[in-house]
């Protein structure tokens, strides 16, 4: 069979460095100084949007705990988030590495302990009693699993943690709500509903002023004048989600105009391995599954191309 090759200039959104102990403590799931920055990719579905979190104040008191400020919006175009996120969440992390939220239009204020950073696979905790206030059950946190992960060239932990509603605060499964995930030196991954909904994944962040990710499009700053662009193209290629990935991903892209669109994956050697879409598309959003089943783990890269315009972004597969 013959090979198709493609030139890959500018493929490479950063420099891949592989770090073995990029973050040693705990502490660094979730990142919290002023300036930190992360951007998602948001999918609700036909919609996909790009949600922005940034910590606008930190402090410390006198007893060690941590107070940090966490603003989000979405900013395509500007508005408060969806549900995934309040637009501005007070979080206290105390010396336990207990990390709690607050948000003042629920639950009058009170802390609600969401992350315990120091737990191990199968710990959980009662983040909310109701029954007190004779509503019901109670919301549990539980930690799904803690394994290896690779991000932006990084060797990493990934903790999951599952938020599930129970009758009982013994039981360690109820009616699950939904995921959290946390990457260690990185700070919050995503977030995924138990049933259909929205659903949120990295794509890139600033932390300690050093940037990870897709430098491409990612806001260095609180800044709306990076928002203006008259620049008009055919379409918008998104990040797969999940990624990395086990067996399957899917690639979402929006198209502003009909056309002939392909989608091609690559191998770092510029190899041809798959092609996705080759055909004509009305205009319109789309969402792509990719079955690498049969390849090796390794980065890909996948390029979509609709007339005069393409775009690539790289993933990772990771078996």
């Amino acid at each position: 069979m013959k090979m198709k090759y493609i030139k890959l200039t500018c493929v490479f959104l950063f420099a891949i460095q592989i770090y073995t102990a990029f973050s040693q403590s705990n502490a660094d799931y979730f990142p919290w100084k002023t300036g930190d920055m992360w951007e998602y990719t948001l999918y609700y579905w036909p919609d996909i949007d790009t949600l922005q979190t940034v910590v606008i104040d930190d402090s410390t008191d006198e007893y060690g705990n941590i107070y940090t400020t966490y603003f989000s919006r979405a900013i395509n175009p500007i508005e408060p988030p969806s549900a995934l996120l309040q637009d501005t969440i007070i979080y206290k992390i105390d010396t336990s590495l207990y990390v709690y939220h607050r948000y003042f239009d629920f639950n009058n204020g009170e802390w609600i302990n969401v992350y315990r950073l120091n737990s191990n696979a199968g710990d959980q905790w009662v983040m909310w009693d109701y029954s007190h206030i004779g509503v019901g059950p109670f919301e549990m946190a539980r930690i799904n699993f803690i394994t290896d992960t690779m991000l932006f060239g990084i060797q990493s932990k990934l903790m999951e943690v599952i938020y599930f509603i129970s009758g009982d605060s013994t039981d360690t499964l109820g009616l699950v709500r939904y995921h959290d995930q946390l990457i260690k030196g990185i700070g919050f991954y995503s977030r995924v509903p138990a049933e259909l909904g929205a659903k949120m994944y990295l794509h890139g962040a600033v932390i300690n002023g050093i940037l990870f990710g897709d430098t491409t499009q990612i806001i260095t700053a609180v800044d709306d004048n990076h928002l203006d662009n008259n620049v008009e193209v055919d379409f918008l290629l998104f990040q797969n989600y999940p990624n990395p990935f086990n067996g399957s991903t899917r690639i979402p892209f929006k198209l502003t105009n009909e056309g002939i669109v392909s989608l091609n994956i690559y191998d770092v050697l510029g190899r041809e391995v798959a092609t996705l879409v080759d055909e004509y598309r009305e205009a319109g959003s789309y969402e792509i599954e990719f079955d690498a089943t049969n390849l090796s783990s390794g980065m890909y890269i996948y390029r979509l191309q609709s007339g005069s315009y393409s775009d690539v972004k790289k993933m990772i597969l990771s078996k």
